[in-house]
């Protein structure tokens, strides 16, 4: 059996029992170093995941296999590249807590009404949604920064926004910061890693429930 576990946004107070239970379990424990790291203790078979890391013959090995998803393994996650691989029959998913959820909840803004997209590793014309929608979260990489999505929507002549930069979300280092577009476009800071909720100011009823891009 191969379980995929959402490990939530990186802190292990954001893990779930079930994922508990179940990483506890492993005979082989896949993930990205960081994840890893929390299960330290346990004593099974551990590979960190990367580019290089045959993830289709890992598959095949025997045992029970738990494979760790950073946030939700279906938002954005690695659920579709381990179906590509294995039978759904073979695959159980645990769901986590994804970033996306975390930082609404940090900011105190409801989830109903946004647009959630990723810009990580792929190209998106963020645009559109952010005319559309009151709210529009978006999962960053190091080419597709906080400054390039704020210089992107004043080039597009929207400038009725701020942008909250959370960085390095649930960890003791978290940092989540509001600017306005104009302050992001030039600032030089370098970003770890993080996550961008673009809001529209004042009152804006969205004509679209939460969607997934």
């Amino acid at each position: 059996m191969i379980s995929i576990v959402g490990v939530g946004p990186g802190h292990p107070d954001f893990l779930t029992f079930a994922a508990v239970k179940r990483i506890k379990e492993a005979d082989l424990l896949i993930g990205a170093k960081r994840h890893l790291e929390l299960f330290l203790d346990l004593r099974c078979e551990k590979i960190a995941f990367d580019s290089e890391v045959d993830l289709c013959r890992l598959l095949k090995k025997k045992g029970r296999i738990v494979i760790l998803a950073s946030g939700d393994p279906g938002i954005y996650g690695i659920l579709d590249t381990v179906l590509k691989y294995a039978g759904e029959r073979d695959v159980e998913v645990l769901p986590g807590i994804s970033a996306f959820q975390y930082m609404l909840a940090k900011l105190k803004l409801p989830a109903k009404e946004t647009a959630v997209l990723s810009m990580h590793g792929r190209k998106v014309d963020i645009v559109p949604a952010v005319k559309k929608y009151k709210v529009v979260v978006v999962f960053t990489d190091s080419q597709n920064t906080p400054q390039k999505i704020a210089q992107t929507l004043l080039l597009n002549k929207i400038a009725d926004r701020i942008i909250h930069v959370g960085e390095n979300l649930s960890y003791d280092c978290e940092k989540i910061k509001t600017y306005k577009l104009e302050e992001l476009a030039s600032s030089e800071e370098n970003f770890q890693l993080n996550l961008v909720v673009i809001e529209k100011c004042g009152s804006m009823d969205s004509e679209s429930p939460t969607s997934f891009f």
